[in-house]
């Protein structure tokens, strides 16, 4: 499995900016606590692939 997560960790990252874009534009629309905790677990999962910790 480590192998499959060096492979794919660059797209993984690449992948979830637009997602957090789009969930935090959906969040300030349409406001209720499931978005705000997906836009909160977007953000300290690409918070961990910056800081390198996955």
């Amino acid at each position: 499995m480590y192998r499959w997560w060096c492979k794919y960790r660059y797209t993984i990252k690449g992948v979830l900016f637009p997602l957090i874009c789009f969930q935090f534009v959906r969040t300030l629309l349409l406001p209720n606590p499931f978005d705000v905790m997906l836009l909160f677990l977007f953000f300290l999962a690409y918070l961990g692939f910056l800081l390198e910790f996955y």
